[in-house]
């Protein structure tokens, strides 16, 4: 449950287990650190074991930038994320497993990269020239379609429903669009979301102008930098009407 959760490392990772049992499924490379250190000042790259968030804050200060804290707790999954994010963990993560459920977040790297990711989010759709942000006035967004046929295999009277896809925005646990200003974009991201097998069931992008996007109940965070997103916890899909989109250029 926690080894494949363990962050990279350039080397021997150096790990804080909480207790025997989350140590035991640890694999033989790891460094593990001794609870002793407790109160020093040194960091570790990651801590695991079966712990309620009482002590996140705490753990944090143990952590390098970027190291990881992996927990299993017995406790309903909004209330581990909102704790998580309340402490100042970011790529925050909630799984249930079995009769538990793993909850997992990092600390922030130096520099501003959480400004950054702020000023994605808070990033207006592309409106046309002079918006700051982009010529097109097009947001593309990645969709579930079912069914997952082409377009012109459908019959005329055969339903399709698209489901786009979103994250829970790490300081406020509200879900986001991922929305893109070109299709090129888009097809980039999801691209390396495939490889690190964290976003699967996509099998369309989806072309809007601006001002349908404007309608939307969902905010979107615009071409966001996939390593500045991946490992958000997925938000849950948004229901898109077909019949909003651009379509007849695929």
């Amino acid at each position: 449950m926690f080894a494949k959760h363990l962050p990279p490392s350039t080397g021997r990772p150096r790990v804080w287990a909480l207790d025997d049992d989350a140590a035991a499924e640890l694999p033989a490379e790891v460094e593990l650190w001794p609870p002793a250190l407790d109160g020093g000042a040194e960091v570790c790259d990651a801590i695991v074991g079966h712990a309620p968030p009482a002590d996140l804050a705490r753990w944090l200060k143990h952590l390098r930038p970027g190291g990881r804290l992996i927990l299993a707790q017995r406790a309903a999954p909004e209330l581990l994320l909102t704790a998580l994010t309340t402490a100042g963990y970011i790529h925050c993560l909630v799984e249930a497993h079995v009769d538990l459920t793993l909850y997992r977040g990092e600390r922030p790297p130096l520099g501003p990269s959480v400004e950054r990711v702020q000023s994605l989010a808070d990033s207006p759709l592309p409106t046309g020239e002079g918006s700051g942000v982009s010529p097109t006035p097009f947001a593309f967004l990645l969709i579930h379609q079912t069914p997952n046929q082409p377009a012109w295999t459908l019959t005329p009277d055969e339903k399709i429903e698209w489901r786009a896809v979103t994250v829970l925005d790490p300081t406020t646990g509200q879900p986001r669009l991922l929305a893109f200003s070109s299709l090129v974009k888009a097809v980039a991201f999801m691209q390396k979301a495939v490889m690190a097998k964290w976003i699967v069931g996509v099998n369309k992008v989806g072309k809007f102008r601006a001002e349908v996007a404007q309608t939307w109940s969902y905010p979107c965070t615009l071409n966001p930098e996939f390593g500045a997103v991946w490992g958000l916890t997925l938000g849950p899909h948004f229901d898109v009407d077909p019949q909003t989109a651009i379509t007849g250029e695929e």
